[in-house]
């Protein structure tokens, strides 16, 4: 099922430079501030990610893009 609203999204952990989330399908993605970017995980439990580099650096322009990837490429 497709998340409907950004607010469905909580994190799995959050720590002071970063933030992680789990998709209903268990894809982790993870923003970190340092890079400025959001990974996707490229398999799980790999801890490789596929990283996509943010326009602003803030966890709500972080949540937006992770809101974005899981509802196009999980549904």
């Amino acid at each position: 099922m497709a998340l409907r609203k950004i607010s469905d999204l909580k994190p799995a952990f959050s720590g002071d430079n970063v933030t992680e989330w789990q998709s209903p399908a268990g894809t982790r993605y993870r923003y970190e501030r340092d890079r400025c970017a959001v990974g996707q995980e490229m398999g799980p439990g790999t801890e490789t990610y596929d990283w996509h580099v943010l326009a602003k650096n803030d966890l709500t322009h972080a949540k937006r893009k992770v809101f974005e990837l899981i509802n196009l490429d999980e549904f």
